[in-house]
């Protein structure tokens, strides 16, 4: 018998509305890991002079570069993702290029001291993740999630639309797969999940860096932020053991049972746009010209957001009848994980400042070694709801940042050695902890590169990151159940750029 789509429900937010489905999704907007440049991506630059990106490490250490160039590069990630759920393990794989950095270094011609200054785009973070499984569930379906919200809820009244769920009275509902007595049996279902996420933020920036005293250098950055971010989960449930095969649904609504499910499929779609200002300042100190000592103060910022939401369902029936019904709602997100509430805007996320220190030692004419530090206090992460009639869940979601959201230190070092003028390779590596306790919260990075003289005047800087860690996700969560997936990530991100000396 012939399977044909014949639901269709559509969710339309326009532009300003945030989907924040948990904390985490906050945190997404606010978490930065190196990337500014091939040089920096291996090797911290907050004590030293790296790529030209490296004014986000410490604005200061621009004051070092010995040369004026012009700098183009490119960036990609490759994202490798192991996951297991419902005992079954599955190997999905993503790639996103984008430009890396493209700006301009001037060093000032003076008699005495160094004066740079600079301005250009460089990379800052990404949002790049990626799963795929699939596996026969026995205890739940999402169906169950879209049921479990109250009636007021639009997700609800959609998935009553396309027959996902059922009222059972006036104030509940229940999955359309629990169906018999009091709708208690449930005989099972498969489950296929596929989640996609793409995205890359960075700075528009100017910068000056000058030498204010003999071995101490000053430096100032402010910059015009800019990121994207995609997402598409396509979740669908698939009778393929014919489980429900009985006469139990009337599409035509002429009180007669006429068939049964086949699949339920959900997709989620989010396009977001996000914007802040930046500004920086440091300073690095030379006590003797084998050390050099730095540290850099990222001032806090907001990041407003422009976001789209779209969640379409999707039933087919076993007897291929056709129904369609197109409809636009709000937004939704969730306010703890048991709760949820309805179109609630959040358009602002207060980012805190973040401090950064490090130590450059040269041990040698054409050898150093450099180790940093960064520190955040991510639990004055704040959110700040469009509407006013939102302010008491704005200041729950708050007082939920400040007890969850933990204050960290991230460490980085790198090794540099310069074989000839014509070729310095570079060796790095990085712990990154990450603001809230548990699986996902580790990363580690291990970085490698270096930078060849092609001809004279033109050089090509390469950077390649090696990370990986675990974690765990939250797929959806009732009352009784949460499915959750967890992951083995692998991440590969290369950056390659051409500076051109002036």
């Amino acid at each position: 018998m012939s399977k044909k789509i014949v639901i269709l429900v559509l969710f339309i937010v326009y532009p300003s509305l945030l989907q924040a489905q948990n904390l985490d999704q906050i945190l997404q907007y606010s978490l930065e890991y190196p990337s500014y440049d091939a040089v920096s991506l291996v090797v911290p630059a907050v004590s030293q002079s790296s790529g030209f990106g490296g004014y986000q490490d410490n604005p200061a250490s621009m004051a070092l570069v010995d040369k004026s160039y012009f700098s183009v590069g490119l960036s990609n990630r490759y994202i490798d993702d192991t996951s297991t759920y419902l005992d079954n393990k599955s190997t999905f794989s993503s790639s996103e290029t984008n430009i890396g950095d493209l700006g301009f270094i001037y060093k000032v011609p003076t008699v005495r001291g160094s004066m740079v200054v600079g301005g250009g785009y460089s990379q800052s973070t990404d949002f790049n993740k990626v799963f795929r499984n699939s596996g026969y569930n026995s205890s739940s379906t999402i169906t169950d999630l879209y049921a479990k919200f109250p009636k007021s809820v639009s997700l609800n009244e959609a998935a009553y639309n396309t027959f996902a769920i059922e009222d059972v009275n006036n104030d509940s509902s229940v999955s359309i797969l629990r169906f018999g007595d009091s709708f208690s049996n449930y005989p099972g279902i498969n489950q296929h999940i596929e989640l996609v996420e793409k995205g890359v933020q960075g700075e528009y920036s100017l910068f000056l860096a000058t030498e204010v005293l003999k071995d101490m250098f000053l430096g100032g950055a402010i910059g015009y932020s800019r990121g994207t971010y995609t997402s598409e989960r396509e979740f669908l449930e698939s009778d393929q053991r014919n489980n429900y095969d009985g006469q139990f649904i009337d599409v035509d609504g002429d009180g007669q049972f006429e068939t049964d499910i086949d699949n339920i499929l959900s997709i989620q779609t989010i396009e977001t746009e996000l914007q802040a200002f930046q500004a920086r300042v440091g300073i690095v100190y030379k006590p003797i010209e084998s050390i050099n000592v730095g540290i850099s103060y990222k001032f806090p910022s907001v990041v407003y957001i422009d976001e789209r939401f779209t969640t379409s369902i999707t039933t087919s029936f076993d007897d291929g009848t056709k129904s369609e019904t197109v409809k636009a709602s709000g937004n939704y997100y969730y306010d703890t994980p048991s709760e949820v509430k309805e179109a609630a805007s959040l358009s602002k996320i207060y980012k805190p400042a973040k401090v950064k220190g490090g130590m450059m030692v040269a041990a040698m004419d054409n050898f150093s070694i450099s180790i940093a530090a960064e520190y955040t206090r991510y639990s004055k992460t704040e959110i700040d709801f469009e509407e006013p009639d939102q302010s008491i869940t704005e200041t729950r979601i708050n007082r939920l940042i400040s007890s969850s959201f933990e204050n960290i230190i991230n460490l980085r070092m790198g090794l540099e050695y310069a074989i000839n003028e014509q070729l310095t390779p570079r060796l790095g590596y990085a712990y990154m902890s990450g603001p809230r306790s548990g699986i996902g919260k580790e990363k580690q990075f291990i970085n490698g590169g270096f930078t060849a003289e092609l001809t004279e005047g033109l050089l090509f800087d390469l950077g390649v990151q090696f990370s990986f860690w675990e974690e765990e996700n939250v797929l959806y969560k009732t009352s009784r159940v949460q499915a959750r997936i967890a992951e083995n990530v692998s991440r590969l991100h290369v950056m390659a750029s051409i500076r051109m000396t002036l």
